[in-house]
């Protein structure tokens, strides 16, 4: 298992290229590239998404299986994202409390989309990329309804 990628996260938004990004045990970084910020999973050009946006924790359970965990992060600055972190199109969003996922959930932070697919189910990243392209789009999540405050990164 070491080795091995635990899975993997696929760009899966309209009008993007798809992308692949390993996920490993421990903390998977999901963010904004800046001069002094290289986070694991890089979201470019979307100026919704927080240098450190979110954290995708991977961990073997006690029956020796993988379990992947993700919360908005506080961990960094003490405070969450700007613009939050949401799940499979829900509205409510993520706070610095993990929540479990599965394969096949969508990881929306900003207007970007990703989906988890777990080395459970996809054994190679070409297998990863081919099931997720046959899934339709998960509805982005409105961040710019009224009554949301949202911040343009400077």
């Amino acid at each position: 298992m070491e080795n091995q990628p635990a899975g993997w996260l696929i760009l899966h938004t309209e009008g993007k290229e798809t992308a692949s990004y390993e996920l490993h045990t421990g903390k998977n970084r999901i963010g904004r590239v800046a001069s002094t910020n290289k986070p694991d999973i890089p979201v470019a050009d979307d100026m919704y998404v927080s240098r450190n946006h979110a954290v995708l924790v991977v961990r073997i359970n006690d029956r020796n299986q993988y379990e992947y965990l993700i919360a908005d992060n506080a961990e960094v600055q003490g405070k969450p994202s700007m613009n939050g972190t949401y799940i499979n199109g829900d509205t409510t969003r993520l706070d610095d409390k993990p929540l479990k996922l599965k394969d096949g959930d969508t990881i929306q932070v900003g207007v970007t989309k990703f989906v988890l697919k777990t080395a459970d189910v996809a054994i190679t990243v070409d297998d990863a990329v081919k099931l997720t392209q046959k899934l339709g789009y998960t509805e982005t999540v409105d961040v710019f309804k009224p009554g949301v405050v949202l911040r343009k990164r400077v």
